[in-house]
């Protein structure tokens, strides 16, 4: 058996329409008129197999195709289909085409699996209309939910309201949760928002881990005043002192990490924010992603023991917030020793390697076996209009998955 990758490609054009604007940028931003279309064409095809659906009480689409045997729990394959503003193509959208296209596969050979299969598209995977993400995924987990009723979106509105005109009832959400018994594994095609592959020319990787992630908001106070008539001998410049700091993080990784340990500052602000003053006060955000705890912990320390240097030498004072953790979340074997046989049953190349992005897998590895299949994202660029993947890797990556299905369906957990 094989995919149809035409028809997979044809699905990503027609999905990709739910979101393209005039302009030439594309949005389908999670429960908007956009994605709503999204997910009602989406939903259409699988109808058309005589596949049932449904949407549980947190907005996941559930597509449920069953096996020979009931009592079997269910193979389910998980993506999104909601983007981030100016978005790609291919984000999530891959994932769903592929786990669309292992249906048709299966009804087009007339195989039935022994395990039910759910194909699942999560609901808001991206987060930026709330500021937090990963809502579907962390309902079917169980995961304590930090939303509220009066959360306001960029436009003003009320998660309440916005959740209403899904059909959501927020107070309901928790209600989505699965019981783990019920899930044999979860497996998820993405596409890999790096570059390792590309660069390599490997069509597929197997995810070892994603990443785990520490942000910390840091304060350095030094003194505001006039910007010329302030000696530069006199001067307590919060900016100058948090440039020290920031100058340093790219040789503390270095040093203490491997080739695919990250840190970064992506936010600053300085006060007084004039130009002819000097800042008295810089804050800026610092996150840490690595695939083991130990080594963001080394970097963590590090870093803050050289910000209490830079301070106690100029004079400054400072404080460090933690504002989030998510810890590094590994792959289950199995999962993983089944991909890996599918890849070499397709008879191509790969690799294994980690995910520096969140994925609605970093949860589901908690809660039962995962196991993520990776296709390359061209010059390594995602979450852009210029997000590019090629056919030909697609269709890899969508052969993978089916045959992993098929792994998975004989696998014991």
């Amino acid at each position: 058996m094989e995919v149809d990758v035409k028809k997979v490609m044809e699905h990503l054009d027609e999905i990709y329409q739910c979101g393209a604007k005039p302009d030439g940028t594309f949005t389908r931003m999670a429960y908007s008129e956009e994605d709503k279309r999204g997910r009602a064409l989406f939903r259409s095809w699988f109808e058309k197999l005589g596949i049932p659906t449904r949407v549980d009480e947190a907005g996941n689409l559930i597509a449920r195709m069953e096996g020979s045997d009931p009592s079997l729990p269910a193979i389910l394959v998980g993506f999104h289909l909601d983007t981030v503003p100016d978005g790609g193509k291919y984000d999530g959208a891959v994932g769903c085409m592929g786990g669309l296209a292992v249906c048709e596969t299966l009804k087009a050979a007339g195989q039935m699996l022994r395990h039910p299969l759910e194909v699942i598209v999560f609901t808001d995977e991206e987060g930026f209309r709330f500021g937090s993400g990963l809502t579907g995924s962390s309902a079917i987990c169980g995961e304590k939910l930090d939303i509220s009723p009066d959360d306001l979106d960029m436009d003003g509105r009320t998660r309440r309201e916005v959740f209403e005109s899904c059909g959501i009832d927020i107070e309901r959400i928790p209600e989505a949760k699965r019981d783990p018994k019920s899930i044999h594994c979860f497996i998820e095609l993405h596409i890999e928002q790096g570059g390792t592959l590309d660069k390599n020319q490997i069509p597929v990787g197997i995810v070892s881990s994603i990443a785990g992630v520490s942000r910390y908001e840091v304060t350095i106070t030094g003194e505001a005043n006039h910007a010329g008539s302030t000696m530069m001998e006199d001067r307590k410049d919060a900016l100058v002192a948090a440039s020290q700091f920031i100058a340093e993080v790219p040789k503390t990784v270095k040093a203490c990490g491997n080739p695919y340990t990250v840190a970064t500052v992506g936010t600053i602000r300085v006060t007084p924010n004039s130009v002819n003053v000097v800042p008295g006060t810089c804050t800026f955000q610092l996150e840490i992603r690595d695939q083991h705890a130990e080594v963001m912990k080394e970097i963590e320390t590090k870093m803050f023991a050289y910000l209490k240097e830079i301070c106690e030498e100029g004079g400054y004072t400072y404080s460090v917030s933690p504002i989030s953790y998510h810890a590094p979340a590994p792959m289950h074997e199995a999962v993983k020793g089944a991909i890996e046989r599918a890849v070499k049953r397709t008879g191509t190349k790969y690799t294994v390697l980690p995910s520096g992005a969140f994925h609605d897998s970093l949860l589901m590895t908690g809660f039962v076996p995962t196991g993520m299949i990776f296709v390359p994202s061209e010059k390594g660029i995602s979450h852009s209009r210029y997000e590019f993947t090629k056919e030909e890797d697609i269709g890899r990556g969508c052969n993978v998955l089916l045959e992993t299905v098929l792994e998975a369906d004989n696998m014991k957990m």
